[in-house]
């Protein structure tokens, strides 16, 4: 929630700066999706996105918009209105409204909605994990983790601090897919204490070959805070294929790139952070 209201002042310093040249920092922080599809701000349909710079300019505003996932508590309706604000903004288009006035007042309603979302998450959450938990063949954990074995693997499980290969899909209670490797093609390797503490416990409960439903609360997901798309209070479910443990030498190595390449330790943000 502090993340969210400190967003929401620094969007209100930048409004409040529409009449002075946008200074680099200021942009940084309105970071909304401007190019956002749909009839936003009167236009009939979508522009088309027929050469690369289109789909460029389009890629750009999906980035932005999962830098601004907190803003997901408003409606479509309300999240054009917002983005009115923004392309004022952008443009120096003298402002619609009183902001001194009406700021205040837009902290609070961001706080209320954002409230609300977080509750109707959190008792989605506690459902699907009651609904994991009765399936046939499920086993919750002390920490409240489900892990439901689909395929048993033949080979070994991997230790805390291994590094594993594994094919996963991600997603809400709601059934949104917010990652998979899958739709990327292509199998993923991380250190297991460099991610969520669900994925680490339940990648323990596996075997190489062996596939598994983890239903994770959000105690060992993202907690309060949420992760790009992913909400504050989120359960989170995944199908995982544990396809290898990584030898060790070969782990130092890829240990020593990705600190030379300042990587980070995993997570569900694929977010590109674009220096505009």
């Amino acid at each position: 929630m502090k993340n969210a209201l400190t967003r929401t002042v620094a969007f209100a310093l930048v409004a409040l700066s529409a009449a002075s040249p946008l200074r680099r920092e200021n942009f940084r922080e309105v970071k909304l999706a401007a190019l956002r599809g749909g009839g936003l701000f009167g236009a009939p349909s979508p522009p088309p996105l027929d050469s690369d710079e289109d789909k460029a300019l389009y890629a750009l505003g999906c980035n932005v918009g999962r830098q601004v996932g907190d803003l997901d508590c408003f409606s479509s309706a309300e999240i054009d209105t917002i983005l009115m604000g923004t392309r004022d903004v952008l443009t120096r288009t003298e402002p619609r409204v009183e902001l001194p006035a009406h700021l205040p007042k837009a902290a609070e309603l961001f706080k209320a909605r954002q409230q609300t979302q977080m509750e109707a998450t959190e008792a989605a959450g506690k459902a699907a994990i009651a609904a994991a938990a009765a399936e046939e063949g499920a086993v919750q954990t002390e920490t409240g983790l489900v892990v439901k074995i689909l395929v048993e693997g033949d080979g070994a499980s991997p230790a805390p601090t291994d590094t594993v290969r594994v094919h996963y899909e991600g997603k809400l209670t709601d059934g949104t897919v917010f990652d998979s490797s899958l739709a990327r093609g292509e199998a993923v390797e991380f250190p297991l204490d460099r991610v969520v503490p669900g994925w680490s416990e339940g990648l323990a409960m596996m075997k190489v070959g062996g596939k598994a439903k983890l239903t994770i609360p959000p105690e060992l997901a993202y907690g309060d805070r949420g992760q790009s798309t992913i909400p504050p209070k989120a359960t989170l479910i995944f199908e995982v294929t544990l396809e290898g443990i990584i030898a060790a030498e070969a782990t130092a190595a890829a240990d020593a790139d990705a600190d030379a390449d300042d990587a980070p330790g995993g997570g569900a943000d694929d977010d590109v952070e674009l220096d505009v």
